[in-house]
This record gives structure tokens, sequence and C-alpha cells, in this order.
């Protein structure tokens, strides 16, 4: 029967922390969502673009004003002639209404430009929402990873002790060396300096998840593990990359600045208002009056300053095009570096399998005959050695099998968040 990998973290305990919060990966999916403290900023930017998008059509419609006044005084002169008159108090009520019919083609310009922005925020949170995805799978994972280390330094751990003794008694009984027992107590030595590291790795694999979920608190326990797929083998790498939000903002950057254009060009033009107002006025409101007009402005000189700020705004719309196209060319390479890095992690963890199982099988097969005296001390070591590397890179393997995903969709865009 084949061998399991996980048989070497046999006789290895980690115990979890007094008060630890042992967190499921879903659990942490649905934390992250609600408290991560990035996409909440990314989803506040969403809903203020949104804001300024409805605020940028304000130009459509009337711009309706209300005044009301009082005054109180005396007119010290009357028809040219000195004199005194008494007091008299004033009250004045008058409502404005404006309504542009032309200004240049400058609100369709501002709000093309606020779409645009709410575009350029969309992808911005879709981009936060991935990085956040790609954070907290990275997060959880080394965690998952760390906790396994620490068993794994564990076990490695016992086995030199174990190893320490054996060689100790053939050294005692004349068929060893005492270069031999040296040589495995540094190993016994070197064994608890990377379980000390591994201890402090758990430490900071935990406050590295509890930042991604937001938590003040890291007392927390990965269990379970992250849900893991098949790549594709041959991806729609074109399709893929035009509908990612890195190549999306550039295009929104684009349609902002050749809105620019037309904003900046809106001076040239003259602007015609309809306007309108009726006001009530004296003691007692009995005076009124009431006009309608239609005001016509003529741009004539303005220093070249509409001329320098479309120049100005050509130029942007020039880098902006240029920006799309490295967006698009740089996700490109993206894709293939992260898909590549994906499937040969797959692989890899197959090969660290293999190897593992095969280490072992000679590891128990080896002690046995170096202690009938039928292997070399030599050939012992190297065996016991091999076991411990291809445990570690094994463990390894398992993590970044994992994080290679993650890269691949955040590469995409993708998010594991709601």
């Amino acid at each position: 029967m084949k061998l399991l990998p996980a048989l070497f973290f046999l006789g290895a305990f980690l115990a979890s922390p007094a008060g630890a919060e042992p967190l499921s990966w879903q659990k942490c999916v649905e934390e992250a969502a609600e408290g991560n403290a990035n996409l909440q900023a990314a989803e506040e930017r969403l809903r203020s673009a949104e804001r300024q998008a409805q605020a940028a059509r304000s130009g459509y419609y009337p711009q309706v004003t209300g005044t009301l006044g009082y005054s109180y005084g005396e007119n010290s002169f009357s028809g040219g002639t000195g004199g005194s008159g008494d007091p008299q108090s004033s009250f004045n009520a008058e409502i404005e209404a404006r309504q542009n019919l032309f200004a240049g083609f400058q609100d369709e310009a501002k709000v093309t430009q606020a779409q645009a922005a709410v575009e350029v925020a969309r992808t911005a949170l879709e981009t936060a929402r991935a990085e956040t995805s790609f954070a907290l799978k990275g997060a959880f994972e080394r965690l998952s990873y760390a906790q396994e280390n620490r068993k794994l330094t564990q076990e490695i751990i016992r086995r030199r002790e174990e190893n320490l003794r054996l060689v100790a008694l053939r050294f005692e009984s004349g068929r060893e060396n005492k270069g031999s027992v040296r040589l495995f107590e540094a190993y016994l030595d070197q064994a608890r300096y990377e379980d000390l590291q591994a201890t402090h790795a758990v430490l900071t694999a935990r406050s590295e998840l509890a930042r991604v979920l937001g938590r003040e608190k890291d007392d927390l326990e990965a269990t379970g593990a992250v849900p893991v797929d098949v790549p594709e083998e041959k991806p729609a790498f074109e399709e893929i990359a035009k509908k990612t939000p890195a190549y999306r903002e550039a295009v929104a950057r684009r349609e902002a600045a050749l809105a620019a254009i037309g904003l900046a060009r809106s001076p040239f033009y003259p602007s015609l208002d309809l306007t309108g107002s009726a006001a009530r006025e004296g003691e007692e409101f009995e005076d009124g009056r009431w006009s309608v007009g239609v005001d016509l402005t003529l741009p004539l000189f303005s220093g070249f300053k509409d001329y320098h700020g479309t120049e100005s705004a050509r130029s942007e719309l020039l880098a902006a095009s240029a920006d799309a196209q490295a967006a698009i060319r740089q996700v490109r390479v993206s894709l293939r570096e992260t898909h590549a890095a994906y499937v040969e992690s797959l692989q890899k963890l197959k090969a660290d399998e293999g190897f593992l199982e095969a280490a072992t099988l000679r590891a128990e097969i080896s002690r046995s005959k170096y202690n009938n005296g039928l292997l070399s001390f030599e050939d012992w070591d190297l065996i016991e050695n091999d076991l411990i590397d291809r445990q570690k890179r094994y463990l390894q393997s398992r993590r970044d099998r994992v994080t290679s995903q993650a890269a691949w969709e955040r590469a995409q865009g993708k998010a594991v968040l709601p």
C-alpha cells in the first residue's frame, strides 16, 4: 500500500495556545470581507465616486436661488434738497432661476469624466478584493504551514535524540567513534534552533492573519485547508487580460483623459442661459417685480489659458493611451508567469511527495541496517539527512501550491470574497 506523506508527522503534537481561537478558511473569508481595512477604504472610494457622478449632472438642471432680506434706516435726501425723513423699514424677497441651455459641451464632458472615475473606483475595488483574497490565502496558508512546520521540527528533535542515543550506545561498545557522536549532538542543537525559529514563525503568521482579517488580537489557529483546484492547460490569456481590473482601469483613465479635452475646449464656445426672477419688497411686501431673459456669453480672450489647457489635455490623453498599452502588455506577462508557476507547483508537489515516500522507506531500512552493522555511518547519515530535507521540501511544496494558485487568481483579478 502506498505510504501517505503525512506519516512523517506521526508522534508530533503542537498544543494550541491558551485561549487561541480556531478559525476555518470559510470563517476567515467572511471576516476579511467585513473587517479588512483596505477593502473598506476601496468601497468608500467607490461610493464617493458614484456621488460625484451624480453631482456632475447638476449642469443639466436649473439653478434656483432665493433671497430674503430686511433693512431699516432713514433717507436724509429728497429730490436733491436737504432734509430728514422718518426711519423706514423694508422687506424684500426674491427667487431667481437660471437654466443653462448651452455651455460648450462642458456638462457632457463632466459627466463622462465622472463616469470614468466611477469605473476607475470600481476596478480599484475589484483589485482590492483580489489583493485581499491573495493576502488572506497567503496569510492563512503561512499560518497552516508554520503550525505544521512546528510539528515537523518537534518530530525532527525526537528523531535526532533517538539517533544520538543509538550512536552513543555504539560508541560505548567501541563500534563508533567520538566524531560521530559530536556530529549528532550538533544535529540535535541545530534541530532545537530550527524549532525556535518555527515557534517564532507561528507567532508572526498569526499576526499577519489577524492584520488581513482586521482583528486587533492575534491569538488565532488555522484549521482545515484552503480549497484548491486544477489549473486550465491553455487559458485564453488575451480574453482574460482584457477583463482584468488593471487593464479596465487604464481604459477608464483614457476615457477620462478624452473627456478632459472636451472640457478644456468648452471655453472656446459661447454660453447661453435662460434666466427668470420674481420679487416682492416694501414695508408690507406691497411692491412686486418679475423678469425673464436670455444671457449669451461670448469668450473673447483669456491670455492663451484655454489654448494651453487644451494642449495639456491632449498630452494627458496620449499619456493615458500609452499607459493602457503598457497595462495590457504587463497583464499578459503577469498572467503567463503566474499560470506557469501554478502549473509547475502541482508537478513539484507530486515529485516531492514521491521523494518523501522513498526517503521514508529508505530511512526505515537504513536504521535497521546500521543498528545491525550492515551499513556504514556515513551512508546512514546521508539517508537520515535526506529524509529530513524531503520532509521540509514537501511541506514547502504544499504551501507553494496554494500561494501560486492565489497569485494566478490575483493576476486575473479574481477574489474569493463575496
